[in-house]
C-alpha cells in the first residue's frame, strides 16, 4: 500500500466527461495540491448517501483551503461514473476519475475485493492529499461501509 511521502505512481484513467480519453494521472498532480478521494462504487449507499454529498458540501471550504483540484476516484466503468456526476449537483471542476479495471487502485495497493457482495475487486475508502505528486497524506477507512475518518469535515479539520 502506498504511504505518505510516496510518488503516487503515474497511471492512465479516463476523466469523465472528456469525452472519456484516457490521461495520465500526472497530469492532475503535477505542481498542483490535490484532495482525492476513493469510494468503493458510484451509487452504493455510503458513497452516494455519505461520502460524496459531504464533499459536495465542503466544496468551496475545501478549496479555500489552497487545495486545486478535488478528485473523486471509483472502479467503476467510465458510463457509470458520468451516470452518477450527472445525478448530483457538482461543480464543472469537481472531477471525476473512472478507474474502470482498476489499475490506478491495484498500483496504489488500496483494492478491495468486493466479490462477497457480486461487485468485484474495488477501490477501499480513502482520502489523500497529494502535493505535487507526492502523497502528504492518507486517511484510510478501516471499514468501507462507512465514512467516519474520510468524510469532508473530518478532512477540513486536519486541512
Amino acid at each position: 500500500m502506498i504511504k505518505e511521502e510516496e510518488t503516487f505512481p503515474n497511471n492512465k484513467v479516463v476523466l469523465v466527461g472528456n469525452d472519456f480519453k484516457e490521461i495520465d494521472t500526472d497530469q492532475f498532480f503535477t505542481g498542483k495540491k490535490v484532495l482525492l478521494f476513493a469510494v468503493p462504487g458510484a451509487y452504493t449507499p455510503t458513497c452516494n448517501n455519505s461520502h460524496l454529498p459531504s464533499f459536495i458540501d465542503k466544496y468551496d471550504e475545501i478549496k479555500e483551503k489552497g487545495i486545486d483540484n478535488i478528485i473523486c476516484l471509483s472502479v467503476n466503468d467510465q458510463f457509470v461514473s458520468k451516470a452518477w456526476r450527472d445525478s448530483k449537483s457538482i461543480k464543472d471542476d469537481f472531477l471525476f476519475l473512472a478507474d474502470g479495471n482498476g489499475k490506478v487502485t491495484e498500483s496504489i495497493g488500496m483494492t478491495l475485493d468486493c466479490s462477497g457482495f457480486g461487485m468485484g475487486n474495488r477501490s477501499n475508502r480513502y482520502v489523500m492529499l497529494i502535493e505535487d505528486k507526492v502523497v502528504k497524506k492518507l486517511i484510510l477507512e478501516d471499514n468501507p461501509g462507512v465514512c467516519e475518518l474520510t468524510n469532508a469535515t473530518e478532512i477540513l479539520k486536519s486541512l
